[in-house]
């Protein structure tokens, strides 16, 4: 048997990470693997998975600070102050500050209105 080490996805956080282990030593273990071997190849998975990550990471704080520079004036600081680490937190937060917004804006239009209507009908 040939020392052969298992993918390691990376998407089911530190448990995920724990199994993964305990197969490789497993693999490694009932394939005669040395430990020098075992090492290399373990080091060399996960050192792929790392520059992966770092991509990803990278191009999406891209995304969001490119998504953010687009916002309103009255809503990028808010977004911004709360750094989302996702593009979709990022929309969902401008989204939800949104609708606050136009919220506000439309009780203060009804109350507007009410206190127009109620001084036309105290000077009638």
């Amino acid at each position: 048997m040939k020392c052969q080490p298992l993918n390691f996805k990376g998407t089911k956080g530190v448990v995920g990470l724990s199994q993964w282990l305990e197969k490789m030593e497993s693999v490694f273990h009932i394939s005669g693997c040395a430990v020098e071997n075992q090492v290399k190849f373990a080091t060399y998975t996960l050192l792929e998975l790392a520059l992966m990550c770092t991509k990803f990471l990278a191009d999406e704080t891209k995304k969001v600070e490119k998504y953010i520079s687009g916002l309103l004036d009255n809503i990028h600081g808010n977004v911004m102050s709360t750094r989302p680490k996702t593009l979709d937190d990022a929309i969902e937060l401008a989204n939800d500050l949104m609708d606050l917004k136009l919220c506000t804006y439309i009780e203060r239009h009804n109350d507007n209105k009410r206190k127009a209507d109620d001084s036309s009908r105290n000077n009638q």
